[in-house]
C-alpha cells in the first residue's frame, strides 16, 4: 500500500441553527441544576435557559423527544448519572 493509495479525507460543512449561549442561559442553567440535580440523578436532561425540555435514562430517547418537540438548537444536554 502506498501513500496514494490511501483517499483524501471529505470534509463538509454541517449547517446548524444553534444559537450561541448567553452568559444569562448558563446561569439559568445553573441555577436550575442546584435546584434539581437530586430529582434526575442518573438521567440525561436537557435544559433551555433554564427551563426543563426533557428527561431520559437514554441519551438516544432524549434526543428524540426534544427534536420532536422543536427544541435542538436551543437545547443543552447534560449527564447526570453521577454520585452525589
Amino acid at each position: 500500500m502506498y501513500v496514494n493509495d490511501i483517499p483524501k479525507p471529505v470534509f463538509k460543512k454541517m449547517k446548524t441553527h444553534a444559537k450561541p449561549t448567553t452568559a444569562e442561559g448558563v446561569r439559568r442553567n445553573m441555577a436550575w441544576l442546584k435546584a434539581h440535580h437530586r430529582e434526575y440523578q442518573w438521567q440525561w436532561v436537557a435544559l433551555d435557559k433554564g427551563t426543563l425540555v426533557g428527561a431520559n435514562e437514554s441519551l438516544v430517547e432524549l434526543h428524540r423527544a426534544v427534536k420532536n418537540a422543536g427544541k435542538m438548537s436551543t437545547s443543552v444536554f447534560m449527564n447526570l448519572k453521577i454520585e452525589m
